[in-house]
């Protein structure tokens, strides 16, 4: 019976697949989902221009012009429900800002008057554990729309400029700027990707003046300039901002410097691109971005955010009528596409969440916990009316399918199977009863949230392999590989998977996962305890998390309280 019941739900998935394949140019037939749109306190400032990134875990917005074009000099982060102002020691209005890997975050450029005019050389630290700011130096080139990515030895590579020369220049790490080399060409806030530890590339779909370019040139930070054939058919979307942190799905203690991006052709159709040390490739999806659904055509209006602890990736977008003089009605709604890139092909989901006219998704960020927020930006496409509004999109874990977008004969179809395994759930009843013997033996049940795949071995001392398997991960630490698989574990004690999931389960009472997470976790509370001038960003490396995401959500798990405030209690 049960064989039985698995080729049901194979066939029910192909039905599945089948029914989701694209009907026509753009017009897909995808999973839609509803996604919680939740309204957190506004700003005390309303801005937009600013920047905005996560600091020790703390939703941080950076700058930016406030009401009728003028620049704010302030700083603020969100914490405990609310958000708190600061003072900063510039303004800077289209600036740019990085956490640097000492903890401090850099910030410099930005336009010199009100209303986006010129730009500035001033540069400055936000330190977020005395919440003070302290101009320190000038930039080598002034610049506003600019962009800047943090290298792992403190130093920072900046590019970029409005309506001025571009160069490509360094933060040293030690308190000055450094020129590098001439650009190959002007561009306006500029993607900046590593390709190896201490090299990168740097491009973008925009010039300095804001006009498109439609096949641009990529520099290098040491090495030549190239082309890239792949973006001369698909190129990167007029104003699009990519964030190198938060596009990063690759492995950094591999070698692996791979980035996701977004590409339009001239169409207007999107797709996902898989940047690798510089290589660019399309991300096979099970269906091309979604352009258009049953409300209407789509416009993505935001980079790619990645949460490797998930392995998924979304891409907001916003219903293309809210960009015309009159907007229809459900203009305000929001979608958020999921991409699932761990599977081959990458899954999509469209996800869409409703919620008022009094945002903009150019201002978004990644939590600590896997969700989105929208926080300030200029809904009403002004820059004399920036908004205050900030939105919590509650996108992880994955909300249930609301069933939207799926055709009726696909629904016809599920209906038949769901009648076809209650018919043949009845036969087996009826047979059961009558004593009859059955034609297959069934397998005990396996408790969901444990990993075990077969009945533990009566011959094994699961003792003894318990014993080996803290030995292991203690005297090697294999914990702190942030990719550690239990077939690792297989390969090192010379048993096999079953065993090991078995043994963890019946002698810890846990997941592989699980287990593993407590030496992580125990690992990142005795840096927190012994070195109490180490930053959170040097933590969940220094323990093995795959992110900081990831860091915060599982540290909470088990402590019951944040890295943050675990670190104050003990010291």
């Amino acid at each position: 019976m049960r064989g039985i019941i698995l080729s049901i739900l194979y066939c029910l998935t192909a039905l599945l697949s089948l029914a989701a394949q694209p009907g026509g140019k753009s017009a897909v037939s995808c999973p839609v989902v509803k996604v919680e749109a939740e309204r957190l306190p506004d700003l005390n400032v309303p801005r937009g221009g600013h920047s905005i990134l996560l600091v020790n875990g703390e939703p941080t917005v950076i700058g930016g012009h406030t009401t009728n074009y003028v620049p704010t000099a302030t700083i603020e982060y969100f914490k405990d429900g609310k958000w708190n102002l600061l003072p900063s020691a510039f303004t800077h209005d289209n600036g740019c800002a990085v956490e640097l890997s000492t903890g401090k975050v850099l910030i410099f450029g930005g336009h010199e008057k009100n209303l986006g005019i010129g730009q500035t050389y001033e540069a400055e630290f936000y330190d977020p554990k005395t919440r003070e700011c302290e101009g320190f130096a000038s930039t080598d080139t002034k610049r506003a729309l600019a962009s800047v990515m943090a290298m792992d030895d403190g130093r920072a590579i900046i590019a970029g400029n409005w309506y001025h020369d571009d160069a490509i220049e360094m933060y040293d790490g030690k308190g000055g700027f450094i020129p590098v080399k001439a650009a190959s060409c002007g561009r306006a806030a500029p993607c900046i990707l590593r390709t190896a530890k201490d090299n990168a590339i740097i491009f973008t779909g925009l010039d300095t003046k804001g006009y498109h370019t439609p096949h641009p040139i990529i520099d290098r930070l040491h090495g030549e300039a190239y082309r890239e054939p792949l973006l001369d058919e698909w190129g990167i979307p007029a104003g699009y901002v990519i964030n190198e942190a938060r596009a990063f799905i690759g492995d950094e203690t591999k070698g692996d410097y791979s980035y996701l991006l977004a590409l339009k052709n001239e169409q207007g159709q999107m797709a996902i691109a898989r940047v690798t040390n510089g290589q660019f490739s399309l991300l096979p999806t099970d269906i091309p971005v979604p352009m258009i659904c049953k409300w209407g055509n789509i416009e993505y209006s935001s980079q790619i955010f990645v949460d490797q602890e998930c392995r998924r990736a979304y891409m907001l977008g916003i219903a293309l009528d809210k960009y015309c003089q009159h907007p229809k009605p459900d203009s305000a709604r929001i979608y958020v596409l999921t991409i699932d890139y761990a599977m081959v092909p990458a899954h999509l989901t469209l996800g869409y969440a409703d919620a008022h006219d009094d945002f903009d998704l150019s201002f978004a960020l990644m939590t600590a916990d896997g969700n989105l927020m929208i926080v300030g930006g200029m809904p009403v496409l002004s820059n004399f009316k920036p908004t205050a509004s900030t939105w919590l999109l509650h996108v992880s874990p994955r909300p249930q399918a609301a069933g939207m977008g799926f055709p009726l004969w696909g629904w016809a179809l599920l209906a038949l199977v769901i009648a076809a395994m209650a018919i043949g759930l009845t036969w087996w009843l009826y047979r059961r009863m009558k004593n009859k013997p059955m034609i297959e033996t069934e397998t005990p049940t396996v408790p969901l949230n444990k990993e075990i795949q077969e009945a533990p071995d009566a011959g094994m001392d699961y003792t003894e392999l318990m014993h080996r398997i803290c030995q292991l991960m203690e005297q090697q630490q294999l914990f702190m590989n942030p990719n550690l698989k239990i077939t690792d574990l297989v390969t090192a004690l010379g048993t096999n998977r079953s065993a090991i999931s078995v043994c963890i389960n019946s002698q810890r009472d846990c997941t592989f996962p699980q287990f593993v997470n407590t030496y992580r976790v125990a690992r990142a509370q005795e840096l927190l305890r012994n070195e109490p001038d180490i930053k959170i960003a040097e933590v969940w490396v220094k323990a093995g998390f795959s992110s900081e995401a990831s860091f915060y959500r599982i540290f909470k798990a088990f402590t019951g309280t944040t890295p943050i405030a675990w670190k104050a209690e003990v010291h």
